[in-house]
């Protein structure tokens, strides 16, 4: 996408750049911008080095413009229905002198956004990650909820748990007429560190009451929400947020 007078316009010509440089001690003469086919990246699941040196980077990516309710110059942007981005993986290897991406593997073919991971694995190798998902089947009441949902934000009605090991998805529906905003993860309390063992926090738009949930889901039973707690308003959608444990802000004082 570039910037055109007072809208930006969507031009499939231009390459999706990836920018790489060392974690530690570099400069902008450091950074290496790899290319690949014109897409929108999402927000990103997490990235790692492997045990060859490549970077493996996980994250939502589609060939639509996803901010459909800002058009180009010409007035053309595509319907919320156009849109889907897979979940994709890129490897690749930062020291090398071709600078073109290679194809992307495709992890998960719904639409997805808004990834989580268990933030303490961030930066090394993930097994399990969280997301928004848009699942038509899973039976919305889409002519409740479209009238009333507004502008400025994708439609997600559930949230999806993407299992690395089997590479199962499994998925939360918090009801016909719910969708969903970005999720947390906030890790089971104990000494054993079990990747992806804990709790989703996620706020969601009921569209029935015109107000919005918390809803709260163990990782353990991952299809039953184990809290709803109902809120006075309704929030409006795009909110994001990170859990922080209690005993990190105090070791932070």
């Amino acid at each position: 996408m570039k910037q055109g007078g007072e809208h930006w316009q969507w031009d499939p010509n231009v390459p999706f750049y990836l920018g790489v440089l060392p974690r530690r001690g570099a400069s902008g003469s450091d950074v290496k911008w790899f290319r690949a086919p014109n897409a929108f990246p999402g927000h990103t699941v997490n990235a790692y080095e492997d045990d060859a040196g490549d970077i493996v980077f996980d994250l939502p990516l589609t060939d639509k413009n996803v901010f459909f309710w800002w058009p180009d110059a010409q007035g053309n942007a595509p319907t919320p229905e156009e849109i889907a981005a897979k979940l994709v993986r890129y490897t690749f290897d930062p020291r090398s002198s071709n600078l073109s991406l290679p194809a992307f593997e495709v992890l998960a073919h719904e639409d997805c956004e808004f990834p989580r991971i268990d933030d303490r694995f961030a930066g090394n190798k993930h097994m399990c990650a969280f997301f928004d998902l848009m699942d038509p089947s899973l039976g919305s009441d889409f002519s409740t909820i479209m009238p009333r949902m507004g502008g400025g934000h994708p439609p997600y009605n559930s949230i999806g748990c993407l299992d690395y090991h089997t590479m199962k998805l499994k998925k939360y529906f918090p009801g016909r007429t719910h969708l969903v905003q970005e999720p947390i993860f906030v890790p089971r309390k104990g000494a054993d560190i079990v990747e992806g063992d804990g709790w989703m926090i996620m706020l969601i738009n009921n569209y029935a009451s015109m107000a919005s949930e918390l809803h709260i889901v163990d990782t353990r039973d991952f299809e039953t929400p184990q809290a709803i707690i109902d809120l006075p308003i309704r929030l409006r959608a795009g909110l994001h947020g990170n859990w922080v444990d209690n005993q990190d802000i105090e070791m932070s004082k």
